[in-house]
């Protein structure tokens, strides 16, 4: 797939809500991951699909991929792989109001519990930098920090040991 660019990106966002708009079906999406890094933070470039949670599931999931077919790409440009990730405190603000489709974007301290918990270690995956450039964004700078702030979301010991590893080597200070 080719990489999804912040103005791809709200391309997309638009032929999507026009396909809604086609259908009469309202949609809300929830979004998580490389997206929120490209749209809000803007710390990095591209980012290779659009992680969401999406209502209703099916409609928007069959207009995503009309969507795919005008654009071009893989079918699941737009995923909802994340739903096992979803902690019930998860907090989302207002990103894109569109007339059939309503965007909402995963608050930095969710993004953070997020990504720590699904952390993939490797250079193929952005995880280990895109952790750090949350990190630095909520000005957290200790070990203990970091930790309390993703009990908020999810129990600490739901987290991988090789993720709480990484999270000690990228922050020693206790």
């Amino acid at each position: 797939m080719s990489a999804l660019t912040e103005k791809k990106i709200k391309k997309l966002f638009h032929l999507l809500n026009e396909e809604l708009t086609q259908e009469k079906v309202q949609g809300e999406l929830y979004l998580v991951g490389g997206a929120v890094m490209c749209l809000v933070f803007q710390a990095r470039d591209a980012t290779k699909d659009v992680d969401a949670f999406f209502e209703p599931s099916t409609k928007i999931r069959q207009a995503a991929a009309r969507v795919a077919v005008k654009a071009k790409l893989d079918a699941d440009w737009l995923n909802d792989s994340v739903k096992g990730y979803l902690s019930q405190k998860g907090k989302f603000v207002p990103f894109l109001d569109l007339s059939n489709l309503k965007i909402m974007v995963a608050n930095a301290e969710y993004l953070l519990a997020m990504k720590c918990l699904a952390m993939r270690i490797g250079e193929e995956f952005h995880d280990e930098e895109d952790i750090r450039y949350l990190l630095r964004f909520l000005n957290l700078s200790s070990y203990k920090k970091a930790c309390a702030l993703i009990e908020k979301y999810y129990p600490i010991k739901q987290f991988p040991q090789k993720t709480l590893y990484a999270l000690e080597e990228i922050l020693p200070e206790k």
